[in-house]
């Protein structure tokens, strides 16, 4: 048996995979590799390099220090640029990546513990692009540079772009890659769920979404192994371009995963075969 923690990508949302971690790592459960798209792929090799309580107080500590600003600095020259069609993004790449070397301790994916796997997509064809090699940081900000707000990232002869117009839930990478049992740690609400307003930005990440969550829905259908996905935090009003609400996130993830996986338990110790010692002791007591 082969597992994988899938990590779903979802921007400042992502968060919430911290706590899932941790509830995962208490109940002894761990992976043989890690996939993930866009915020999610920061997850899966920042886990994969140090899969510690110490590597996930560092994760945590990432997210908690992490402000939009950071991430997509909204700047005059840039913006304009990319009106007028001079750059292929409104925003500059240097704060994401900074945020990246700052949580990513390891030069090259396969010095990580855990085999460690990043999703892009081809800018001109919309196909995925599984990462397993090469820089960390550069094949973590391909996977989460959003088309047209993001400059693509050059890797291979080829511009790469956000993964989640690809495979925002990369199970079949997974699986291809091996898996037989997965877990999905998911952060984004379905879209009628979603945060609809306060700013041009997350209205267009929700168009988004709703475009990418029907092809989601059916790679999960397709996968041939054992697939177990975690409850997704729901927390009101969550804007995946705020940065400040990552403490609240992180804790959600940890509670939600921590009572599902006691209600796994539950019902797997329903479907345990009663030994036959044990069903002819009930049958005494209940004669008595």
């Amino acid at each position: 048996m082969t597992i994988a923690f899938v990590f779903q990508g979802g921007a400042s949302l992502s968060a919430a995979q911290v706590g899932m971690l941790r509830a995962l790592t208490e109940a002894g459960i761990t992976p043989d590799l890690v996939i993930g798209t866009s915020a999610g792929a920061i997850n899966a090799v920042g886990y994969a390099q140090d899969p510690t309580e110490d590597g996930l107080d560092t994760l945590e500590r990432l997210w908690g220090e992490v402000r939009r600003r950071d991430v997509f600095p909204l700047r005059l020259r840039p913006l304009a640029s990319g009106l007028r069609g001079r750059k292929s993004g409104f925003m500059p790449a240097d704060g994401l990546r900074g945020m990246m070397e700052r949580g990513l301790r390891v030069h090259d994916l396969r010095d990580t513990v855990i085999p460690a796997h990043a999703v892009a997509a081809d800018a001109a064809t919309g196909e995925p692009v599984v990462l397993s090699e090469g820089s960390a940081v550069q094949a973590v900000l391909a996977s989460a540079s959003i088309p047209g707000v993001l400059p693509p990232v050059l890797r291979g002869g080829r511009a790469l772009v956000d993964g989640g117009i690809a495979a925002d839930i990369p199970i079949l990478q997974a699986e291809q890659l091996g898996a037989t049992e997965s877990y999905v740690l998911p952060c984004v609400v379905g879209p009628e769920e979603q945060f609809t307003g306060g700013g041009a930005l997350p209205a267009m990440l929700h168009a988004v979404n709703m475009m990418v969550d029907r092809i989601t829905r059916h790679n999960l259908s397709l996968a041939r192994g054992r697939v177990h996905v975690l409850p997704t935090p729901v927390i009101r009003n969550a804007n995946p371009m705020d940065f400040g609400r990552s403490d609240e996130m992180i804790r959600l993830g940890l509670t939600g995963t921590r009572r599902w996986l006691a209600e796994q338990t539950a019902i797997e110790a329903r479907r345990l075969p009663v030994p036959p010692m044990a069903q002819s002791a009930r049958g005494v007591r209940g004669a008595w």
